[in-house]
C-alpha cells in the first residue's frame, strides 16, 4: 500500500459525540466540538463555553508515537523563537498524546492542542491580499525555517510524498492519473523542465521543515495585514530549507492577479529572516513548480480513492491554471 493510499484509507473514523466523551474523560475538558478539514487525521475545534479554545486531533492509524513527539518538540522551539503555532495542552495525568481505540478500529494517537486567532488565508480572497501581508507570511516562514535549524530528531528523516527530494518520483508515479489530454501535456512539459532538479537538490541547504504552509494552514489578522497562526506540523520532515519558502509561496500564489509578484512578496519577507545562498536562489521558482506538480499529481490519484471529498481536490484546479501561467513565463 503506497503511503497516499494508506493516508487516505487508514483515516480515523469518529464522531464529535466519541471525540467529546475521550475529552471528557482524559482531559477533563467539557466542550461543544465541531469538525475541521484534514487530509489524513480527524480534527475538531473545541469551544468551551462559547469560545474557541482548544483543537483535538485525533491521528491516522499510521502515525507512530516518535513522530507526535518531534512535532511538539517543533512546536516549543516554534513557539520560543516568536512563531505563532499551537503548544500541545498535556492530560492532568501529564501525557500530551494518548493511545485511544474506537470500535473496532486501530488504536489512534488523540492529543489537545491550543487554539489559534485568525482566519484561514484560503478565506482571504488572492486580489485582497496586502504585500504586506503576503511578507509577514514570508517572515514568518523564515522565521520557522530559522528556528528549525540545528533541530533533529529521528522521526523527521522519513520517506515523505510531499518531500522535495521524492517529489520527482511522485510526479511520475502518478502522473499517469492525470486523463485530460490538455493538463497532461503540461505536466509532462514541467516534468522535463524539472528534471534538472536531480542534481541542484543535494547541493542545498538541509533542515527540519514544517513543509506545509498551505493557505489553509496559514491564519491571518482580522485586519488581514499579518500572519496570525501556524497550523499543523504534520508534513514536517527533513528536506531543502528553502523549499519552506517556495511552499509558502505557491499556495500564496493561487488565483493571484499576479502570482510573480505574490512569489517576490513572500520571498522579500522570507529572507529578512533567512539570506538564500546563490543556489537556492536559482531554484526557487522551480521549487514551486515542483510543489503544485506533485499537488495536482497527488490530486489526481488521490480523488480515485475517495471521490466525494473536496478537500483533497481542494486546490487541484487553481495549481493547474497557475502552473499554465507559470510555464507561460511571465505568471500573467
Amino acid at each position: 500500500m503506497t503511503e497516499t493510499v494508506g493516508a487516505v484509507l487508514t483515516r480515523p473514523v469518529v464522531d464529535a459525540g466519541a471525540a467529546r466523551d475521550v475529552l471528557r474523560e482524559r482531559w477533563s475538558i467539557d466542550g461543544e466540538l465541531r469538525a475541521l478539514p484534514s487530509e489524513r487525521d480527524r480534527n475538531f475545534a473545541v469551544a468551551v463555553d462559547g469560545v474557541d479554545r482548544y483543537v483535538l486531533k485525533i491521528s491516522n492509524a499510521t502515525e507512530d508515537a516518535s513522530f507526535i513527539e518531534m512535532q511538539h518538540a517543533a512546536m516549543r522551539r516554534l513557539s520560543g523563537a516568536g512563531v505563532p503555532c499551537q503548544l500541545p495542552v498535556p492530560t492532568p495525568a501529564g501525557q500530551e498524546a494518548i493511545g485511544i481505540r474506537f470500535g473496532a478500529e486501530p488504536p489512534h494517537l488523540v492529543r489537545l492542542l491550543t487554539w489559534l486567532p485568525g482566519r484561514p488565508l484560503a478565506t482571504v480572497p488572492a486580489d485582497a491580499r496586502p504585500r504586506e501581508l503576503l511578507e509577514d507570511l514570508g517572515r514568518t516562514m523564515g522565521r520557522t525555517a530559522a528556528a528549525l535549524r540545528g533541530f533533529d530528531h529521528p522521526a523527521a528523516r522519513r520517506t515523505f510524498q510531499w518531500e522535495a527530494s521524492q517529489g520527482l518520483g511522485v510526479i511520475d508515479a502518478h502522473a499517469a492519473a492525470v486523463t485530460d489530454r490538455r493538463r497532461h501535456d503540461l505536466l509532462a512539459a514541467w516534468r522535463g523542465r524539472l528534471a534538472s532538479l536531480a542534481e541542484v537538490l543535494p547541493r542545498l541547504r538541509v533542515s527540519v521543515i514544517h513543509n506545509g504552509a498551505n493557505d489553509h494552514n496559514v491564519l491571518v489578522s482580522d485586519d488581514r495585514r499579518a500572519v496570525s497562526g501556524l497550523l499543523d506540523l504534520g508534513d514536517a520532515v527533513w528536506s531543502v530549507t528553502v523549499n519552506e519558502l517556495a511552499v509558502a509561496a505557491a499556495y500564496a500564489a493561487l488565483d493571484a492577479p499576479d502570482p510573480l509578484a505574490v512569489i517576490s512578496a513572500v520571498r522579500t519577507g522570507f529572507e529578512r529572516e533567512l539570506a538564500l545562498t546563490a543556489d537556492e536562489s536559482g531554484v526557487v521558482l522551480d521549487l514551486v513548480a515542483l510543489r503544485l506538480c506533485t499537488s495536482v499529481a497527488l490530486s489526481a490519484h488521490q480523488s480515485s480513492l475517495a471521490p466525494d471529498d473536496p478537500y483533497l481536490t481542494v486546490s487541484e484546479a487553481p495549481a493547474w491554471a497557475l502552473l499554465d501561467r507559470l510555464d507561460r513565463g511571465t505568471g500573467a
